[in-house]
């Protein structure tokens, strides 16, 4: 008996805002052209067919004709994956028929209510094949536990599923006949993350254990991307993993489908046949003339590019494009060396004294830096800045110079001075008119300049 495992297609997935429905389009032809070669009996798909739970239509009708196109050639079960809508997957059931080499798997069900399906072979065996999709930890289980049992741990609310399962798979099992199966859309506690599944339901609430599987011929299983087996010896079964690199996350992973050629009542153990559809993602951070020695290695791909400059150079993104010009290019990020400076050696201010307000932003300026000016001259500024306050003295740079005079209004001229003169914008943020302050110690009256920050509470006798 043949088996297929296929699994997180993903469908309707952008990447950095990239769609990926031509990469899908390609890896999908490219498993119905595997599947068209191998002949299996049974396709398992082990969840997440879609991306998001309402899909576009696109969407739909993409992955509603590639499973027809491999429902022509064997059975395909669907399991409901964490992205997948269950009232969505209903749907597909009542739409296709019961007739239909397609079961689309929406939620748990007993044995009793169709959760062992029976599915014949080409060479005289049964496949009974146990599908348990994606459990929410905040749904009751149908059929599986009352009111007492809802409040319980993930794990034990999807063991007593699992033991249901095992048992149906058992009753009436011929192990000179019958192949078992377990499909199951379930993080395994001690499986390697891609970095791209959806976080919440990959975490240790969300985790089972790989002893509570049944003991069947092969487990497929979804909801992991990376491509990998089992963890541990215990149990013979694989993730699938995506067909494509979804994300930065499966950044190298070597994607596949999975052939399994099982007996009855015996191990199979799993094939790996590599899906090379769509385009990968690439990922470069160093300057543009190391980017001209690697660019022929990245091709046609989906690229993530940082470039190292001495300065901000215009024009990067197009300098970029003409080093990789068949690559789409995600994001183009530049770190200019001049944006911070550099960093104050033994600068430790934990035991000493506080430092001045102009050490802490070069410190801020050498672990942060600047957006689109300089460091230093930022840094300059500021110096300047701040002396100017603290000698009360007004300051005037060369770029004011470069500011246009207001315009004249019609009805005379600017109030308080000549038509055409501009008054520094500096040096009127920073005037040094005195205000009146109440002394919160003595109450006597004092004046005081308009300076930036808190002014004082206390007159010069209190202080």
């Amino acid at each position: 008996m043949k088996l297929l495992h296929v699994s997180d297609w993903h469908l309707g997935r952008a990447t950095y805002g990239e769609p990926r429905a031509q990469d899908h389009d390609a890896v999908l032809a490219e498993i119905v052209a595997i599947a068209a070669e191998q002949r299996p009996d049974v396709i398992v798909h082990t969840g997440d067919l879609f991306d998001v739970v309402r899909p576009a239509y696109t969407d739909m009708a993409r992955g509603v004709t590639a499973l027809q196109e491999l429902g022509a050639v064997a059975p395909v079960v669907v399991l409901c994956g964490n992205h997948d809508s269950p009232a969505l997957f209903d749907l597909l059931a009542q739409l296709v028929g019961p007739e239909s080499p397609i079961r689309f798997l929406s939620r748990a069900r007993t044995p009793q209510a169709g959760g062992i399906l029976h599915l014949p072979a080409a060479d005289g065996s049964e496949v009974r094949l146990a599908g348990l999709p994606f459990v929410h930890a905040n749904r009751m289980l149908d059929g599986f536990e009352d009111a007492t049992t809802w409040h319980g741990l993930y794990t034990d609310r999807v063991h007593v599923v699992e033991q249901a399962l095992a048992r149906g798979l058992l009753e009436g099992y011929d192990a000179s006949r019958d192949v078992a199966i377990f499909a199951a859309h379930l993080h395994v506690g001690g499986a390697i993350l891609s970095g791209s599944e959806r976080r919440v339901h990959v975490g240790d609430t969300y985790a089972s254990h790989l002893e509570h599987i049944p003991a069947v011929s092969y487990a497929a299983f979804g909801h992991i991307h990376k491509p990998q087996p089992l963890p541990g010896s215990v149990l013979n079964g694989t993730y699938a993993g995506s067909p494509l690199q979804l994300d930065f996350g499966e950044l190298g992973e070597e994607k596949r489908v999975v052939l399994v050629e099982a007996r009855p009542g015996r191990s199979a153990p799993p094939i790996s046949i590599p899906l090379r559809g769509g385009r990968p993602l690439w990922r470069f951070d160093g300057t543009l003339d190391e980017l001209a020695v690697r660019a022929s290695r990245a091709g046609r791909c989906l690229a993530l590019v940082t470039i190292h400059t001495a300065t901000t150079t215009p024009g990067l993104h197009v300098m970029v494009q003409d080093r990789l010009p068949d690559a789409v290019l995600l994001q183009v990020t530049e770190i200019p060396a001049d944006r911070k400076l550099p960093a104050i050696a033994g600068a430790d201010t934990g035991d000493g004294p506080e430092p001045a307000i102009d050490e802490l932003f070069r410190l801020y300026l050498a672990e942060v830096g600047t957006r689109g000016v300089a460091a230093d001259r930022v840094m300059a500024t500021f110096s300047t800045l701040l002396d100017a306050v603290e000698s009360e003295q007004l300051v005037r740079f060369p770029e004011e110079d470069e500011l246009p005079a207001p315009v004249t209004p019609s009805n005379g001229g600017p109030a308080g001075g000549e038509a055409g003169t501009a008054q520094p914008l500096l040096a009127a943020s920073l005037a040094l008119a005195p205000r009146m302050i109440t002394c919160r110690q003595c109450g006597s009256s004092f004046e005081a300049p308009v300076r930036r920050g808190r002014p004082p509470t206390l007159c010069d006798r209190c202080r």
